[in-house]
């Protein structure tokens, strides 16, 4: 009767604590909904290798299958355009003499040949 008892409550405990979710909390089987992927594929950044003070070196990547574009520098206070880059191929690097600046700190925009603004970047030397 004891052995029988307990088989029960083992039964019953299963059915009870038994998850139906994976390990991020969705139903067993469901898709995320979205995917979050480790390497971008559009990335505007500020190179490491940078001269502080004297130089900023900009890393950019246009979309997948654009093989130009441009790259605008702007006043952070100002609606004023600093300076403008022509881009000719899909990814690159692009140095930026800080010396020729009015101010250290500036903002990047990378636009698309069309003129779509596809990633910006606020830079600090």
């Amino acid at each position: 009767m004891k052995f029988n008892i307990s088989i029960l409550l083992v039964l019953i405990s299963s059915v009870v604590f038994a998850q139906n979710v994976d390990e991020n909390g969705r139903p067993l089987g469901a898709k995320p909904s979205f995917v979050v992927s480790s390497v971008e594929d559009v990335y505007l950044k500020k190179n490491e290798s940078s001269v502080a003070g004297a130089e900023v070196k900009l890393d950019y990547s246009l979309p997948k299958g654009v093989t130009s574009g441009k790259l605008t520098l702007f006043h952070p206070r100002k609606d004023e355009e600093l300076k403008s880059y022509t881009l000719s191929s899909e990814t690159g690097l692009v140095t930026v003499n800080v010396k020729e600046m009015p101010v250290s700190i500036f903002s990047v925009g990378l636009y698309d040949p069309q003129g779509k603004l596809v990633k910006s970047l606020n830079v600090i030397d």
